[in-house]
């Protein structure tokens, strides 16, 4: 099964959430800013090294940011604006969850996770800036295997990994999304420079 279709398959078993959430009043909006703040209680637990409780927290905020394209669609409120605060939210919370590794028990054990963390953060961040900077200049960028679904999943089973088999794992994962970023990013790159070769800038 491709990637594609396991992620059109969690979004229909989402359908029934994104119905309830429209029926008690929720907005995209609403669910965007409410997975963030989850977010940051998730990164709280991180950082202490209540790794368990993190990691359930961050599932269940993410469950909200999956949620609020499919609420706006329900809603018939999709925007420019609203695909903007979500896209910017969610690096929001990648950033808050790497940090909260860093600067707490795991960072306090592992020194690699001085030059790793920096790495999966600007490796993340350059596959979002190289797709919207060919979709601004109108060129289409969804190559690449580590987009931040994958990104976020990888983290989750590293921040749970940690609460049995020590911290290590989530060193291991954070290693694996540093390098699996930028090689995505390099990917996206080689792409659009060569789809965008031939046409001339306005």
């Amino acid at each position: 099964m491709s990637l594609h279709r396991i992620r059109m398959t969690f979004k229909g078993l989402l359908d029934p959430v994104v119905s309830f959430l429209v029926k008690i009043g929720l907005s995209a909006a609403g669910a965007t800013i409410a997975g963030l703040f989850i977010t940051i209680v998730s990164g709280w637990f991180v950082w202490k090294g209540d790794y368990l409780i993190g990691a359930i927290i961050l599932i269940f905020g993410s469950l909200f940011d999956a949620v609020d394209g499919g609420i706006a669609r329900l809603t018939k409120t999709s925007s420019k604006g609203g695909a903007a605060l979500d896209s910017v939210m969610d690096r929001v919370g990648e950033i808050l969850i790497l940090t909260a590794v860093l600067a707490g028990k795991a960072g306090n054990e592992h020194d690699s996770l001085l030059y790793i963390i920096p790495l999966a953060m600007g490796g993340s961040l350059l596959v979002s800036y190289v797709r919207a900077r060919a979709e601004g200049l109108g060129i289409k960028c969804e190559v690449g295997l580590f987009t931040r679904t994958e990104r976020l999943v990888l983290v989750i089973l590293g921040i749970l990994g940690s609460e049995f088999w020590g911290s290590i794992v989530v060193v291991w994962a954070c290693a694996i999304i540093a390098a699996g970023s930028w090689l995505t990013a390099l990917q996206r790159l080689l792409k659009v420079t060569r789809d965008g070769k031939s046409i001339p800038l306005n």
